[in-house]
Formats: structure tokens, C-alpha cells, sequence
């Protein structure tokens, strides 16, 4: 069943189509696309390197794949006993701030990158 998934999600989803929606006028939709897809992401984090370097070579902006790698902290499995151990409000404030710090961190890396990366082309 993992097989047949991983086969049609590779045929419909291609890094230069989801690129798309994560380059440079990509705007706040890209903002939550990338936080949405770090959120609804498993498994290790080795498994997506080669597909975010394919986005980032198709035009994935580095803020946005940085804002990916940060809204993996929110783990959808897990909320149930998150919420169980720690109650509904402290589960969501958590998620909240972890959102909010993915988007922030995606920002801050966004603009080091142009700031230093002007530096370097000259």
C-alpha cells in the first residue's frame, strides 16, 4: 500500500510544479504551504533531503524549506497524547508558538540569505 502511494504521489507531485508554489512570488501562500507541509511530513529528516534540494534547485526559497524543517516539530500522531498528558490549551499554545517560530525562522534565514548572498556574487 506504501508503494502504490509513494508511486502516485511521485507522479502528481513534481519538485518543479511544487517548487512553483514556493518560489520567489510565491508570497504568504508559500509561507503556509511550507509550514503546512513540515507539519503533516514523517519519518526521518534524511529521507527529505534529496526532495528539498530538488525545490531548492527548482526554485524553493531557502526561507521556506528552513520554515519546513522547523514546523516538523509539530507531530500530528503525537498531538492526542500530548493533549492527554499536558491538556488541550498548553497542546495548542505549544503548536501555536512552534508555528509562529517556524515562520519567524524561515523569515530571519530568508533575509540573512539575501544579505549575504549579495555579498558573495560580487
Amino acid at each position: 500500500m506504501v508503494i502504490c502511494f509513494t508511486g502516485v504521489l511521485n507522479h502528481f507531485l513534481r519538485p518543479k510544479h511544487i517548487a512553483r508554489h514556493l518560489g520567489e512570488e510565491s508570497g504568504s501562500m508559500g509561507w503556509f504551504w511550507a509550514m503546512a507541509a513540515g507539519v503533516v511530513s514523517h519519518g526521518p529528516m534524511y529521507i527529505w533531503y534529496p526532495f528539498l534540494e530538488d525545490l531548492r534547485e527548482h526554485g524553493a526559497r531557502d526561507g521556506l524549506i528552513a520554515t519546513f524543517f522547523y514546523a516538523r516539530a509539530v507531530k500530528i500522531p503525537l498531538l492526542p497524547l500530548m493533549i492527554d498528558y499536558f491538556g488541550l490549551v498548553f497542546t495548542g499554545v505549544l503548536s501555536l508558538y512552534i508555528l509562529v517560530g517556524a515562520l519567524l525562522q524561515g523569515l530571519l534565514l530568508q533575509r540573512l540569505v539575501g544579505r549575504f548572498g549579495e555579498n558573495q556574487k560580487e
